[in-house]
């Protein structure tokens, strides 16, 4: 009998345990220079190569009392741990070097220490040319991106967590979770007219006038918009500044599917050129009509390129519409060649009409 448990145990023993196929990382979220933990704060795990797994969204969680997180069940690989929490700058920006964790199969990452900096903070009002508030204007901080030199106009990338910026009943905004540094501060009309009155349209037949993005300390030209300084956990305020406004002009056409046929009810959306340097947003909106056309109004001199959504309607018979899902690419109909050309809008100094917009899936 001895001889048989002994042979028994020989062979379990003689079998090698399965070898772990996934990973683990953890660790603690600090505030910068102290011990001190950060409870709450979001934890997003990003793969920074190729994994060897299957590949899903990005996990998350959030840092408990300890200011600790854990992520287990990793495929092996390499990620990078991006932290945010409100009120302290995030831990990484755009232009800064990501540091990253490679994860081996049954490998565990326990020692992983993350130290956020207090935001600095950014407050200020926007007012209309009579010197009232300018309520519901959308704000946009900015850090100049790197680019040429010589005199090449400035471009400028959002500041990372901000939301939706937008002045209130008094003209006032505050923007927080700011990492040091030099920023720029801009204020426009939201894309469907909301914020501030619109300047009266001239009686006379002369071009319309509206508000547009304006730069601090109130000039509507980036290569002239004053930096502002912030300093980490320092509040800086008083930054004031009034909306300029500029000729305006209408943008019409109709949409239609690539047989000729009118998209009704399409959400047509004008984005500002992101070669002229700046990702400010919508500059206007408009939906179509039953036999696809649409117009927009208020539109500043400048190039802008058109993004078209249709709508999917969802009922108990299926889905109908046309269309089977969200945003499709537009273009514009009628280029060099007869060929579709990227639907790019330039508005100088008259309305443009005439836009054919075709969306494709």
């Amino acid at each position: 009998m001895q001889i048989l448990v002994g042979l028994f145990a020989a062979i379990l023993s003689s079998q090698a345990a399965p070898a772990a196929t996934t990973g683990r990382i953890a660790g603690r979220v600090t505030v910068d220079g102290t011990n001190t933990p950060i409870t709450g704060a979001r934890i997003m795990l990003i793969p920074a190569g190729r994994l060897n797994g299957p590949i899903g969204r990005p996990p998350q969680t959030t840092t408990d009392q300890e200011g600790r997180f854990a992520f287990d069940g990793l495929a092996p690989g390499e990620y990078r741990v991006d932290v945010q929490k409100t009120g302290f700058a995030p831990s990484f920006s755009p232009g800064m070097r990501p540091s990253t964790i490679q994860v081996a199969a049954g490998q565990a990452v326990d020692d992983v220490r993350v130290q956020l900096q207090r935001g600095g903070v950014i407050t200020g009002k926007v007012l209309d040319p009579s010197g009232e508030p300018f309520a519901d204007a959308r704000i946009m901080v900015m850090r100049r991106a790197p680019g040429p030199a010589g005199g090449a106009a400035p471009r400028f990338i959002p500041a990372p967590m901000q939301g939706q910026q937008q002045t209130n009943d008094l003209g006032d905004f505050r923007v927080s979770g700011l990492a040091p540094g030099e920023y720029f501060v801009a204020a426009m009309r939201g894309p469907s007219g909301l914020g501030g009155p619109t300047p009266a349209s001239a009686s006379n037949g002369s071009a319309r006038t509206a508000f547009t993005t304006t730069f601090y300390p109130g000039t509507t030209d980036p290569a002239v918009a004053q930096p502002i300084g912030v300093e980490a956990g320092k509040e800086l305020s008083n930054v004031i500044f009034t909306m300029q406004s500029a000729p305006a002009f209408r943008v019409s056409g109709s949409v239609v599917d690539e047989n000729g046929a009118p998209v009704a009810r399409a959400m047509v959306m004008l984005m500002g050129d992101p070669r002229n340097g700046m990702f400010m947003g919508p500059a206007g909106n408009a939906q179509t009509q039953e036999d696809g056309r649409f117009v927009i109004g208020d539109v500043p001199a400048g190039s802008y390129r058109v993004t078209a959504t249709v709508p999917m309607t969802i009922s108990s018979g299926g889905i109908s519409g046309g269309f089977v899902g969200g945003t499709f690419t537009a273009f514009s109909s009628g280029g060099a060649g007869g060929l579709n050309q990227p639907a790019e809008i330039v508005v100088a100094d008259t309305d443009v009409t005439g836009v054919r917009v075709v969306i494709r899936p």
